[in-house]
């Protein structure tokens, strides 16, 4: 194989790219002029492209030979429709354009978006499936739905899978990283209600299902729902990362109309400085639903997938990632306190 990846710097793309190394595929990296890398691995070709400029994509070198694209560049966060149509829509146009414009044979193309562009669960007893109608509830769900009816066009063109992960978590991750921290704290300040339910994948299961798509012909023009089977309340994964830190913190529910002050002064904040923050109305809106809770049954019967990182030891593994990286200082534990228990399943 000889894959091309967009956002390869990233949480998910990282990750990725190290699986794709392991099993000896050839990696391209396709990456804006102003990113900011570390030291480049020599097994890496990496290549400078303006994904906002189509002519630049179109006429990288990244493309020439290359078996498959993993599109995995965007964004996250941002204040407006507009800020995320051009983190997320924009540049998935200009790449299905490009390689819409090759001769000879295309590559496969996987195209990542996520749960948010179907939107959240009517019921705890109704997860999405790719057949429901997607109804996102914020801007960011929305631009990854339009970076998904951007496939559309090149249909017939095009050998295209789109993979919408649910909330996704794992070493490297920035987005889990402040529920890491209030969990471990002695008071555990809960933006969501500790009842409210939602799908869950360790990014390793991602990069497993990423791969096992691309590999498989049977998921051209598919798309795919990825999630553990079990999905997770917010109270159990607090007694996870608690658990993890071998912390016992007072848990505090922040009212609603707390979150959205917080949220809109957020916004204020981004709107002043031009740097998105993680508090925003964006974020709160996705916090409000009760159920964001998707159904992974296709992958797992189509292509025998299924998640194979335990909740405790995914969280154990990413809390110690955490403090290795300094991103996290360790809890501090008393040694007279009785053992913890493993939190319930």
């Amino acid at each position: 194989m000889i894959a091309v990846v967009t956002g390869s710097s990233g949480f998910i793309g990282s990750h990725l790219v190290d699986a794709l190394l392991a099993r000896g595929d050839n990696v391209r990296a396709l990456i804006r002029p102003e990113t900011l890398l570390g030291p480049r691995d020599p097994r890496v070709e990496y290549f400078e492209a303006d994904l906002l400029d189509d002519r630049s994509v179109r006429e990288s070198r990244a493309w020439e030979g290359a078996s498959h694209v993993f599109h995995l560049a965007g964004i996250t966060r941002g204040r407006t429709l507009d800020q995320f149509r051009a983190g997320n829509v924009f540049p998935t146009a200009n790449v299905l354009a490009a390689l819409a414009a090759r001769t000879g044979k295309r590559p496969r193309v996987l195209l990542m978006s996520s749960q948010a562009a179907a939107g959240p669960a009517p019921s705890p007893d109704a997860p999405l499936t790719e057949a429901d109608r997607p109804v996102p509830v914020e801007a960011y769900g929305r631009s990854k739905l339009q970076a998904e009816q951007a496939v559309v066009r090149y249909r017939d063109e095009l050998s295209i899978t789109i993979v919408r992960p649910s909330a996704v978590y794992g070493p490297r991750d920035h987005d889990f990283l402040a529920a890491f921290k209030q969990a471990s704290r002695r008071v555990a300040l809960l933006a969501a209600p500790r009842d409210h339910t939602f799908s869950i994948l360790h990014v390793a299961d991602l990069v497993d299902a990423l791969l096992r798509t691309a590999d498989r012909p049977i998921a051209a023009g598919k798309t795919y729902f990825v999630a553990d089977q079990s999905p997770v309340t917010w109270e159990r994964l607090y007694d996870a990362v608690a658990a993890a830190a071998g912390s016992r913190p007072l848990r505090i529910e922040v009212p609603r109309p707390a979150v959205k002050l917080a949220a809109h002064a957020g916004d204020l904040l981004s709107a002043f400085t031009g740097r998105s923050t993680m508090v925003s109305t964006n974020k709160a809106a996705l916090a409000k639903p009760r159920w964001w809770l998707c159904d992974a049954s296709r992958i797992r019967e189509e292509l025998e997938w299924k998640s194979s990182v335990p909740l405790q030891s995914g969280v154990r593994d990413t809390y110690n990632w955490y403090v290795d990286a300094e991103w996290l200082r360790p809890t501090k534990v008393d040694i007279t306190a009785r053992p913890l228990e493993e939190p319930r399943a």
